[in-house]
Parts: structure tokens; C-alpha cells; sequence
């Protein structure tokens, strides 16, 4: 990249960031997915800088918002249909039933999906698509329709987030003396 249009791109974060992110964060109401409605908006702005390069002041905010506004109803549409997905799972499977184990836990799934509970949406859905499905993230990206390194990174805070709440240093020394 030009070093113009470096400075470019960094005037338009500094101009844009906040509106994207509030813009985002209306629609979905989940920080970490409004900021990666950020992430993607620059990248795609990016993309198509041929695209709106010779838009004036107020039709590029017009561009900018439209694009945050259709990622945000789309992702919140996913999570929508994600949690629908995850209700029915519930119902069909019998909660007494010995399940997977998280890092060399054995429990049943009435433990784990209060475990997942306590997960965001988003973190959910990476983890039991990586977890129970054995998926690749790229996989697990094709399929929520967002980046590799998005969904690297949800996985990521979610496995802190579970173990955290299954005793973040006892876990860990649970798992050194196995």
C-alpha cells in the first residue's frame, strides 16, 4: 500500500471506527461481533476502495453505514437461526447421556450446555461447530459466513471462557497431573 493511501485509510478509521462499531452494535447488541463488523467493513472497504473512491463526503458515510447495517442483520440472522439450531438440538438429545469431554472432562450434556450457556452466542457457535462437529475453522467459517481468523479467535475466548468457569488454575493443574 502507498504511503497516500495509508494515510488515507487511516483518516478513514479515525473518521468512521466509532460509527461503524455503534452502527454494528445496534443491530446485534454484542460487542465482540460489533467489533468484528468493524474488522470486516474496513477490509471490504479495502476491497472495493474502485468502488466508492470518487464518492463525495456523504454519499461514502451513506456507502459505509449500508454495508455495516447489511453485515450486522446478517449476522444477527445466523445467530438467530443458530439458536434455533442449538434448541432443537437440546430437545432431541437425552440430557442423561454421557457426552464428549472438554480437555479430558467427562461429563454429560446437562452440564455441558449449562457450560455452553454461559458462552456468547457467537463463542458458541465456533465452539460447537469445532468441538461436536471436529470441523476445520476453515469449515466453521464457510459455514457462519465470516473469516478464519474471526472464528480462530471466538474459539479462542471460548475455550478461556470455559476454562475459567471449570476453575481456570485448578483445570490446568487437573490437566498436568493426568
Amino acid at each position: 500500500m502507498k504511503k497516500n493511501e495509508m494515510l488515507f485509510f487511516k483518516k478513514l478509521y479515525d473518521t468512521y471506527e466509532q460509527k461503524i462499531y455503534f452502527c454494528a452494535y445496534g443491530v446485534i447488541q454484542n460487542k465482540e461481533q460489533a467489533e468484528d463488523i468493524t474488522q470486516d467493513v474496513f477490509e471490504q472497504l479495502y476491497q472495493d476502495k474502485k468502488v466508492w473512491q470518487d464518492y463525495d463526503t456523504s454519499h461514502l458515510t451513506q456507502y459505509i453505514l449500508r454495508i455495516t447495517k447489511n453485515k450486522a442483520v446478517d449476522l444477527y440472522r445466523r445467530n438467530n437461526t443458530q439458536i434455533k439450531f442449538l434448541k432443537n438440538y437440546r430437545e432431541i438429545n437425552d440430557v442423561n447421556e454421557v457426552d464428549n469431554s472438554i480437555d479430558d472432562f467427562l461429563i454429560t450434556k446437562e452440564i455441558l450446555t449449562e457450560l455452553l450457556s454461559e458462552l456468547k452466542e457467537p463463542y458458541r457457535q465456533v465452539f460447537m461447530y469445532r468441538f461436536f462437529y471436529d470441523l476445520s475453522f476453515k469449515e466453521t467459517a464457510d459455514i457462519l459466513c465470516t473469516r478464519e481468523d474471526t472464528v480462530r479467535k471466538q474459539y479462542e475466548r471460548a475455550r478461556t471462557i470455559l476454562k475459567t468457569i471449570l476453575g481456570g488454575t485448578h483445570y490446568e493443574e487437573t490437566r498436568q497431573t493426568r
